[in-house]
């Protein structure tokens, strides 16, 4: 089956091209992590993912296509929301979920490059607003278990 409508680097097919995908999304990661979105440099993360430098630029071509499919990436391995059983501590469980993940050293690192980078590139906005439509989406089950349990109208 043909992907030719899919973004480089987005198609998740299995065997070596998925472990590929995931060191050069790590790698890509750990980079941003470290130096930042303008520190982000393909040959860079190849060296890191230990593979070759065009198959990075072949699967990905630029620095926001890497980071759009880390940002999709990202929203499917993100933790699923707490369900606590009532609204307040949906909430708050949820927020702590939020503030650990800011303040991991590497997350939080991370987070705020994409941040940055979304602020001055159009397809990172757009890969980060898709990120937290994913997240916005899976967390309004919270409002939608308390409207069910009668804790809201």
């Amino acid at each position: 089956m043909a992907h030719e409508d899919a973004e480089p680097g987005t198609v998740r097919p299995g065997g070596r091209t998925a472990r590929v995908r995931e060191s050069v999304l790590r790698a890509a990661g750990d980079a941003l992590a470290e130096h930042g979105f303008d520190g982000l440099d393909l040959a860079d993360v190849a060296r890191r993912a230990e593979v070759g430098k065009t198959t990075v630029y072949r699967r990905w071509s630029t620095p926001t296509g890497l980071i759009a499919d880390l940002l999709h990436d990202m929203a499917e391995q993100s933790s699923p929301r707490t369900d606590t059983g009532s609204l307040a501590g949906d909430l708050r469980a949820n927020a702590r979920l939020v503030v650990t993940t800011l303040t991991d050293p590497r997350q939080g690192a991370l987070f705020k490059s994409v941040i940055a980078a979304a602020t001055c590139d159009p397809r990172t906005a757009e890969a980060l607003h898709r990120f937290y439509a994913i997240r916005v989406t899976e967390w309004s089950g919270c409002v939608t278990d308390a409207v069910g349990r009668g804790e809201l109208p």
